[in-house]
């Protein structure tokens, strides 16, 4: 089998679970419908209280929202690539077949990329629309903004997809990962982003580095100021670690 359609392989087996991609509908994209619907319902109503949906605050709440909520579905699914084979009891099964253990880790990267970016498209594209749509009168982010905020959540988005197939694949486990990484994700790396006493420490967080990805226009200061490189550096980092760590575990673990 080639590695195209390991891949494709992989991909359906994705596609197949119903409840994934339909709570990947609903955080990705029905996400952003709710959230412009309420404003933009609140702005009709009083709008001399509350400013339009869409413009540049309307968009840095979008994008909010597909970063922490886009973000708990790039684990979930990075976890299903990574981890459900041998949650499924089929790992043997495939390592019986003769192919590559490298190459059965190999493509459950690629799979869970391009499921992860198909919804992230999606949301991004309701984002960006909802911005300059629902935005007031010369108020709408410019393509550039909206070239570069899509950007920085595809990377983000990325990376965690892949630090969730390396972790889950490490582990042996869907379960343990996915609350692993939700506990990184969603408190632990905040809570030290913002701790000033770490210093330029604080750098290495894959989080900061994604934020600094963010227009300032759009996301405001920093929290952790570093340049695009360093940024792009340390995403880089984090991929390769959690994808040598993922692969490690796969070539000797027990079939």
């Amino acid at each position: 089998m080639t590695g195209i359609k390991m891949i494709q392989a992989d991909l359906l087996k994705l596609s197949r679970r119903r409840a994934l991609m339909a709570w990947s509908v609903i955080l990705f994209v029905g996400a952003q419908f709710l959230y412009y619907g309420l404003e933009g319902a609140r702005h009709a109503l009083e709008a001399t209280r509350y400013g339009p949906a869409g413009g540049t605050r309307g968009l840095a709440n979008a994008m909010m929202l597909v970063m922490y909520l886009g973000g708990v579905t790039a684990v979930i699914i990075g976890t299903a690539a990574g981890g459900g084979d041998a949650a499924a009891g089929v790992f043997r099964d495939l390592v019986s077949t003769g192919r590559s253990r490298l190459a059965l880790f190999a493509v459950r990267i690629p799979a869970a990329l391009i499921v992860t970016w198909a919804f992230a498209l999606l949301a991004i594209a309701a984002m960006a629309a909802g911005a300059v749509m629902l935005a007031g009168p010369g108020a709408a982010p410019s393509a550039g903004v909206l070239a570069r905020c899509g950007l920085a959540v595809a990377v983000s988005l990325g990376v965690t997809a892949i630090l969730a197939v390396g972790l889950s694949s490490l582990l042996s486990s869907r379960s343990l990962a996915i609350g692993l990484l939700l506990c990184w994700n969603l408190a632990l790396a905040r809570v030290l982003e913002h701790a000033t006493s770490f210093g330029t420490l604080r750098e290495l967080l894959p989080n900061a580095a994604g934020e600094r990805l963010i227009p300032a226009s759009v996301g405001g200061t920093h929290v952790v100021p570093m340049s695009v490189v360093t940024a792009v550096a340390v995403l880089l980092a984090w991929v390769i670690v959690a994808s040598l760590a993922g692969a490690w575990r796969t070539t000797r673990r027990d079939a």
